[in-house]
């Protein structure tokens, strides 16, 4: 009997440290959302692109690859964060895309949801994820790009509306010391004033999805020697990168 009761007691003391050793071991991915959009060809005349290449792969696939490989030498080079594996891609009707605590996505202003995505969104945040919205803008104000992202937003949200994060919140200081206002924008035609930074938040404070408009600061990751952005834009970007992923597992 006593065999028997010691044989348990290590098999139990087996999968509990496998299991530890797995959940300790398995380090941070950098997730790019995939959707659906609607064209742009029917918003301003254009098509849709990806990567340096150019090519019919949708709006999700600006800056992709590149931005987010170099993103991930960023973070491994300056920070105490283990990453490990490639960047990966999911879209929100593939469930496990909740195992990932940050999420990344490109050009809102042509993004398209649907019901399901819209309802594993909301029970990803409210999980504890952590949202990025990144690269849009409108010339002269708040336009369709804007009230794309918003539309798309207030689907998962409808009580919630999105905040001016402010210069002073700790987000911009958790691990880089980042003045957002001073911060160049990397939309062309933008003055380093233009870019805006919003947020929604829980209940307790949390930001839950963070938007930067007017701003793209995929195009800082995936341009660092500043052949296409400034050097400073591409520094600041990789910084708030960095900062926001610090603030999502810490919070």
């Amino acid at each position: 009997m006593k065999k028997v009761v010691i044989i348990i007691v290590l098999l139990v003391l087996f999968y509990s440290s496998q299991h530890v050793l797995a959940g300790d071991d398995m380090g941070f991915r950098f997730v790019r959302v995939v959707y659906d959009d609607i064209g742009r060809d029917i918003m301003d005349g254009g098509f849709g692109r990806g990567g340096r290449g150019g090519g019919r792969r949708g709006m999700w696939a600006t800056d992709w690859p590149t931005a987010d490989y170099n993103l991930h030498e960023a973070i491994a080079r300056t920070t105490e964060i283990k990453v490990m594996g490639d960047p990966l891609i999911y879209s929100f009707l593939d469930t496990t895309i909740f195992e990932y605590p940050v999420v990344y996505l490109t050009e809102p202003g042509y993004w398209l949801t649907n019901e399901t995505e819209v309802k594993n969104i909301r029970k990803y945040l409210d999980r504890g994820g952590f949202f990025i919205i990144d690269d849009f803008h409108d010339y002269g104000g708040f336009g369709s790009q804007w009230y794309n992202m918003y539309n798309n937003m207030k689907q998962v949200f409808p009580e919630r509306e999105p905040i001016l994060l402010e210069a002073d919140h700790p987000i911009w200081s958790i691990y880089y010391d980042i003045d957002p206002v001073e911060a160049p924008s990397t939309k062309p035609g933008f003055s380093r004033y233009e870019d805006q930074y919003y947020a929604f938040y829980d209940d307790d404070g949390r930001i839950m999805c963070i938007i930067c408009y007017n701003q793209d600061i995929s195009d800082g990751w995936e341009w660092p020697l500043g052949r296409v952005v400034t050097t400073e834009a591409s520094t600041v970007s990789f910084q708030m990168g960095i900062n926001f992923i610090i603030y999502a597992l810490t919070h």
